[in-house]
């Protein structure tokens, strides 16, 4: 919209920017409205830009769009891992303060995306609530390994492993919603229903 307005006024302006001294009789209308060729082809030119259909909201959703997204999915592929073995706490929990350091970066970047895709209202779109709850899944997971939950050893495993789980299935289903056509990403959704 804002394009087409910036197109009516400049060939509204054009029209008459480099025209001489108006001296043209005017022509009478049907009406008795007094209208000049000049203001006659600026209307019409201004009518013609404002006419042309823009595209508001034909925004198709591609791969690196979500790339950060499809990332966060994947390395929770890594974090089931490591959270699976009591032994590899250390090595998750390097992982799960990195990422507390920012835990709304993936809310944020989703929040972004849907902006791209939803033409109103892309806040209160329901797909910004699956990453900021797997976002807040992942992160509850330091305190969880970090044993001030109140479980330790295999417990904690099992508790995290849930946790992880659930943050996969909320990423997969973001990318299931997103209307991204990849091969990587219809792969992730199939394998975290």
């Amino acid at each position: 919209m804002k394009l087409s307005v910036l197109i009516a006024f400049s060939l509204s302006l054009g029209a008459t920017a480099f025209a001489p001294a108006k001296s043209a009789p005017a022509r009478t209308s049907q009406l008795n409205a007094a209208v000049e060729r000049r203001t006659f082809v600026a209307g019409l030119a201004t009518v013609a830009a404002a006419s042309v259909p823009l595209a508001a909201n034909a925004y198709s959703p591609e791969y690196k769009d979500i790339r950060q997204i499809y990332g966060l999915g994947v390395s929770l592929d890594k974090l089931l891992e490591k959270v699976s073995d009591p032994d590899k706490f250390d090595a998750a929990l390097d992982g799960l303060v990195a990422f507390n350091r920012d835990p709304d970066f993936f809310v944020g970047y989703a929040r972004n995306f849907i902006g791209k895709v939803v033409k109103n209202n892309a806040i209160a779109d329901p797909r910004n609530g699956y990453i900021r709850q797997a976002s807040n899944l992942i992160g509850s997971c330091q305190g969880l390994l970090e044993g001030r939950e109140g479980l330790t050893g295999k417990a904690a495993s099992d508790e995290a492993v849930k946790r992880v789980k659930e943050a996969q299935n909320l990423v997969a289903k973001f990318l299931a919603e997103s209307g991204v056509e990849d091969e990587k990403v219809q792969a992730f959704v199939a394998a975290h229903p």
